[in-house]
């Protein structure tokens, strides 16, 4: 029983001891805090092409001033890579060296030895994804995760970098408390989907600058231009099962399918162009399909393509409508396809409308018959249009083929498709020339003279063309002289009986 107590006592002794030496000489037994778990939390910022900060640092912790934009609908997948990371430590790696080869191994896609863990996608106004409870030791080893961008939306061309974490992460400025709440922010860079515009020839040819000094696209029946669309192939493109671009122009304006080129690629390997016949609201158009699996499309991923095409203004443009051209392009997987449209400039053909009418009581006249014809500075005509039946002009220094335009029953003229007036040769202007004026009315001797612009073609602006009816007078060697002479006879020899009579009685 004595035997037992003493046992006791000096159990009890053994436990107080350290504490008791530590309180007399001053020692503390210091240990770092652990965790079972840490919650890891993606801020994901994309930045406008060209404007990715070369470093910022991540502290673990969060940051208000990072920059960029939040960007939500980022997959990030985590993978455990514990066992390779320390492998390469064991061979004499560093930290910073093993992380940057597991980095470089997950450039494109996941290494084999990573195992996966977790995906999250990156949402709200914010553009965040939490990776909640990892782990934080595999017994007596600290965990090593990798966070890979996995899928992103279509306007993003390169993916962020792939993060490696090796726990613990501790507290900014603490050499002793570990952060169980980690904030990382990746990045990325953004840039238009896709862009359209005209090629930079067709500008200089349909640009024209307007009265007011505002520049617009103008362009005549039958003219033809160049467009040119920019791609933006994002870094999965190879991920993707659908991708193309789909044109559709308004109605007066048709693609020509038969011109469309992307510099770089092959067309019939790794692309096919199919075109669409016109429709009662648009004009013709084509559909680019490119073949995602092809080399020369992956080696473009990250990368733009340019695309260019040629279209032609037919007659089924109206005056003063401004005409657009739409290209839609379309990247995705199954039903989860991204569709993003754009438009390229707007561009205007011409017109003007007249009237003919009697001038005094502005009776509407059918059957006047005119030239449209082109005048130097001088007045003088220097070239006769002829259009063609798709409505396209061709101008001639001579009336033989020239067209010919009737006034209808309401004496209504209309001349469409036309560039306007500002982009004539200097001096030079559009004029109708009269060349059969309405039965019974006199045909007009100078050409009238007009404005092709902007505007020109609404109602407001109709130009009114007047003539004069001629007077009603006896032809030459008709009946009605005989009748005149006959009168002025007998009023001449009644006069002389008179005369002759009046001066016998005077001398009476």
């Amino acid at each position: 029983m004595k035997s037992k107590s003493w046992s006791q006592m000096a159990n009890a002794i053994l436990l107080v001891l350290p504490l008791l030496v530590s309180a007399l000489f001053g020692i503390t037994n210091v240990s770092a805090d652990t965790t079972d778990s840490v919650n890891v939390t993606l801020h994901k910022r994309v930045f406008d092409e060209g404007q990715v900060p070369d470093s910022k640092t991540n502290t673990g912790e969060v940051d208000n001033n990072f920059g960029g934009t939040p960007l939500a609908g980022v997959t990030f997948t985590a993978y455990d890579v514990t066992d390779h990371y320390l492998n390469l430590r064991s061979s004499g790696d560093t930290a910073e060296k093993a992380s940057q080869e597991v980095q470089s191994d997950a450039a494109d896609a996941a290494p084999s030895y990573a195992t996966k863990v977790a995906e999250g996608v990156t949402a709200g106004a914010d553009g965040t994804v939490t990776f909640s409870n990892l782990k934080s030791k595999d017994g007596d080893k600290d965990k090593v995760y990798l966070f890979v961008e996995t899928n992103s939306p279509t306007n993003v061309t390169q993916k962020a970098a792939p993060i490696v974490l090796a726990l613990p992460v501790y507290k900014s400025g603490s050499d002793s408390e570990i952060n169980s709440d980690v904030h990382v922010y990746p990045k990325n860079e953004q840039t238009d989907a896709i862009t359209k515009d005209l090629s930079d020839e067709s500008k200089k040819d349909l640009i024209v600058t307007l009265p007011d000094g505002s520049k617009v696209y103008n362009a005549t029946y039958g003219q033809k231009f160049g467009y040119q669309l920019q791609i933006a192939v994002p870094w999965n493109i190879a991920d993707k099962d659908t991708f193309n671009v789909v044109d559709t122009p308004n109605l007066g304006i048709d693609d020509d399918a038969t011109t469309v080129k992307v510099a770089g690629l092959t067309k019939g390997t790794d692309y096919t162009v199919s075109a669409t016949d016109a429709t009662d609201k648009n004009g013709k158009s084509f559909k680019i399909t490119f073949n995602p699996t092809a080399a020369a499309v992956k080696a473009a991923a990250g990368k733009k393509l340019t695309v260019t095409y040629d279209a032609t203004l037919t007659n089924a443009a109206v005056p003063d409508k401004a005409l657009n051209n739409t290209a839609t392009l379309n990247i995705g997987n199954g039903t989860d396809v991204t569709s993003t449209p754009v438009q390229g400039p707007e561009i205007y053909t011409g017109g003007v409308k007249f009237v003919k009418q009697d001038k005094q009581s502005a009776a509407k006249l059918a059957g006047a018959e005119f030239q449209l014809v082109k005048l130097n500075a001088n007045g003088d005509k220097v070239a006769y249009a002829t259009q063609a039946t798709d409505g396209s002009y061709t101008w001639a220094s001579n009336n033989d083929s020239a067209t010919t335009y009737t006034s209808n029953d309401q004496g209504s003229v209309e001349l469409k498709g036309l560039e306007y007036s500002n982009k004539l040769a200097d001096g030079q202007s559009y004029a109708l020339v009269e060349t059969k004026s309405p039965a019974g009315y006199a045909l007009l001797t100078a050409p009238v003279k007009f404005t092709v612009t902007k505007g020109s073609y609404a109602d407001n602006q109709t130009i009114t063309v007047t003539n004069i009816k001629k007077g009603i007078l006896p032809s030459t060697g008709g009946s009605g002289i005989y009748l005149f002479l006959i009168a002025g006879a007998l009023l001449m020899s009644g006069a002389y009986v008179w005369n002759k009579r009046n001066k016998k009685n005077q001398n009476i």
